[in-house]
């Protein structure tokens, strides 16, 4: 099971007997099996949820980022006058009963645009997540909304110790309460060679080197005969014109995905054709859309 799917499902692995004591059938099977984990990982990632950790992480870099706002102007601008003070306390009110009423009401949309521009600081793109895992992140939003109101409205009262009540937002501000009250490790030899070799070697490779030798080894082993050897060396061609010539360890199971998804528009005379004789998929596919709807079906 990928890491990043694993606090999704709470299993580290899928098991399945392969039902059979003959070792060719085993091997056939196993390498079915191989391929629907794969589409099916493929799948997941490609419309995760948001853990508990992500939403958590998601409404303090909000919270955070509102309230420091406030913060740095404080110390930067003049006095405020108590009829400034007032109006701000009643805005701040009012935004704090809005946000409620929207969560009661199930407005989630009203959270969408923060939504959006906060899963991006935090890396995630919106565009990407299933519209349950949207739907949770603007919720969370809403949440937090009310939090954020009600901090505004306390420091413009004059309290500044104001704890918010989300219980997302509590988390996390436990767990960085916690990190920065650690005492520092005392172990500050360097980690021995083993330690520092987390990474397989090949895995600091170009794909380009480290496809080319998998290959070689194969068709000299005789596990892949001539044929099945060119067309992988074709298909290692295309993975490299799609998602770049990188380190393996650098690849992601979104790489795989953004690779099939480009792969499968491919024209089915793409490797035949003179036409795309020399040409990168984006101009391979960009000259297909070019011909007329007959030749194109």
């Amino acid at each position: 099971m990928p890491d990043t799917l694993r606090p999704r499902f709470r299993l580290k692995e899928l098991v399945r007997s392969l039902a059979t004591t003959d070792l060719r059938a085993a091997k056939a099977r196993a390498c079915r099996v191989y391929l629907a984990s794969e589409s099916l990982f493929t799948a997941l990632c490609a419309t995760p949820m948001l853990t508990d950790d992500q939403l958590a992480r998601l409404v303090q870099d909000f919270y955070g980022t509102i309230l420091d706002g406030d913060g740095q102007g404080r110390l930067t601008h003049a006095a405020i006058p108590p009829d400034t003070r007032e109006r701000r306390v009643a805005q701040y009110e009012t935004m704090a009963a809005r946000a409620r009423d929207a969560l009661a009401c199930n407005r989630l949309e009203e959270a969408g645009f923060v939504t959006v521009a906060m899963l991006r600081k935090q890396g995630i793109a919106a565009a990407d997540l299933e519209p349950r895992a949207v739907a949770q992140a603007r919720q969370a939003m809403l949440r937090a909304g009310i939090d954020v109101a009600e901090a505004l409205k306390a420091r413009y009262e004059g309290d500044f110790n104001f704890e918010p009540r989300d219980r997302l937002l509590k988390m996390q501000l436990t767990a960085l309460d916690e990190a920065t009250k650690a005492p520092p490790t005392q172990n500050t030899a360097a980690p021995p060679a083993a330690e520092k070799e987390a990474v397989p070697p090949h895995a600091l490779e170009l794909f380009s080197a480290v496809a080319a030798v998998f290959r070689n080894t194969q068709a000299a082993t005789n596990t892949w005969d001539n044929q099945t050897a060119s067309q992988a060396g074709a298909t290692f061609r295309l993975f490299v014109d799609i998602c770049g010539d990188r380190p393996l360890a650098t690849y992601t199971r979104k790489d795989a995905g953004h690779f099939r998804s480009r792969v499968e528009r491919l024209p089915n005379d793409y490797g035949k054709h003179p036409r795309y004789r020399n040409l990168t998929v984006d101009e391979i596919l960009a000259a297909h859309e070019a011909l007329p709807y007959k030749q194109r079906t």
